[in-house]
């Protein structure tokens, strides 16, 4: 800052004025008006002058959604792990203002530890009501094989598979929740049955040449049969199931666990040698299966495949092997950071890390993966959201991907 010098005035002034003492307060006050209308004038005319030359327009909404476009264009490139070779590191960022999706679907799970699994279901519904979501979907068929309402199918029942404290009316139960003004959809886990299978096993895997059901491990392990995509009563069983379904009035279903248990090598070459099971075509049993199912819910309804994040980027989802010849082209993709867990080894040998990523972040670059893994087969991908807290980042980061739809467990 510049020094500031006093000056000293040897002259007086020629003439001597008389200061009157009312003329002295009319005009300071004048002069503070006069500063005051400077300094407005200065301030509207000098900002904009100042703003052109510090290259600013006069139009806020243009700039504004300019570098709105550009934040939203930076944040998706440093969420993208567009992996080549070796590791790739995914980054973090900020997240964005949460925004609301359009068509949320509230997803009831069944767990063991849920006594009175028929007023866990009502109760879970009246939520769903009561927070804005506009269906619900319920498990109905959980991933074991348990079936979680009244079944009339005799497998079902005699080989244990039927719930206490199941639900005892589908039907009242479709018609309180659209009562409520909501949508009814069921999930059902398809071939990882190991209850049913346990007690006939026409349903299960059988060892080539012998009697024999296949264990996915040794039993002292807790090794257990899976129902076979190849057996006809397990095909059976499952329509019946589905059938049960859509009679009681759901108007969509989503069919999991379409999937082949993870065959070591050894099974393969030991007790499935020379079969279907080996067969580098397999998947298309799978579609098969998967037609069936979409067949006894009813053609006219809505029916999904739901796949794992993992196996799509991993390209562990044999069931998309050929996407487009699938009977539907909408799958939900079950999204669920623990069992994603922090790195994923792909298919060309290439691992994808999330070190670092908060569920948001997460969220956004295993979706990338996905939607480059399936770029060209016209399958749509709705989220389901499973293991994880139900934050206002994650919803934001759900609509800042594109999806104005998800499937949420809270």
């Amino acid at each position: 800052m510049a020094k500031q010098y006093k000056v000293k005035h040897k002259q007086k002034p020629m003439f001597k004025q008389k200061r009157k003492k009312g003329n002295s307060v009319l005009g300071i006050i004048f002069m503070i008006i006069l500063l005051a209308a400077l300094v407005f004038v200065g301030y509207s005319v000098g900002k904009p002058i100042v703003e052109f030359f510090a290259g600013e327009r006069n139009s806020p909404t243009a700039s504004t959604e300019a570098s709105t476009d550009a934040s939203k264009e930076a944040e998706t490139d440093a969420t993208t792990t567009a992996a080549t070779s070796g590791t790739t590191e995914a980054t973090t960022a900020e997240p964005e203002p949460t925004v609301a999706i359009s068509t949320n679907i509230y997803y009831i799970s069944y767990s063991g530890d849920i006594a009175d699994f028929e007023s866990y279901v009502y109760s879970e519904v009246d939520n769903a009501a009561s927070n804005g979501y506009s269906g619900v979907c319920i498990e109905l068929v959980a991933e074991g094989g348990a079936v979680t309402y009244s079944s009339a199918n005799t497998t079902a029942t005699e080989s244990g598979a039927v719930i206490t404290g199941g639900i005892s009316d589908l039907g009242e139960l479709v018609s309180t929740i659209n009562d409520l003004g909501l949508s009814a959809y069921a999930r059902i886990s398809t071939l990882s049955d190991n209850i049913a299978s346990t007690y006939d096993k026409t349903l299960a895997y059988m060892i080539t040449g012998t009697d024999t059901r296949w264990y996915d491990d040794n039993t002292a392990n807790g090794g257990k049969p899976w129902i076979s995509p190849y057996s006809t009563t397990a095909t059976e069983y499952i329509e019946s199931l589905v059938s049960e379904i859509s009679d009681a009035g759901f108007i969509g279903l989503v069919a999991g666990e379409i999937e082949f248990p993870p065959f070591r090598n050894s099974d393969i070459r030991n007790y499935f040698s020379g079969t279907d099971v080996a067969s580098s075509t397999r998947y298309e049993t799978l579609m098969s299966f998967a037609e069936t199912v979409y067949n006894s819910f009813g053609s006219a309804k809505e029916f999904y495949i739901e796949v794992d994040a993992e196996d799509i980027i991993s390209g562990d989802a044999e069931i998309l092997t050929d996407a487009d010849s699938l009977c539907t082209s909408i799958i939900y993709v079950n999204f669920n950071p623990s069992s994603i867990g922090t790195r994923i080894s792909r298919a060309d040998g290439t691992e994808v890390s999330f070190e670092g990523l908060n569920t948001a972040y997460l969220f956004r670059t295993v979706f990338n993966l996905i939607e480059e893994s399936l770029e060209g087969t016209g399958v749509t991908v709705i989220p389901k959201i499973t293991g994880c807290e139900i934050t206002d980042d994650l919803l934001s980061a759900i609509e800042l991907m594109g999806y104005d739809m998800a499937m949420i467990e809270e």
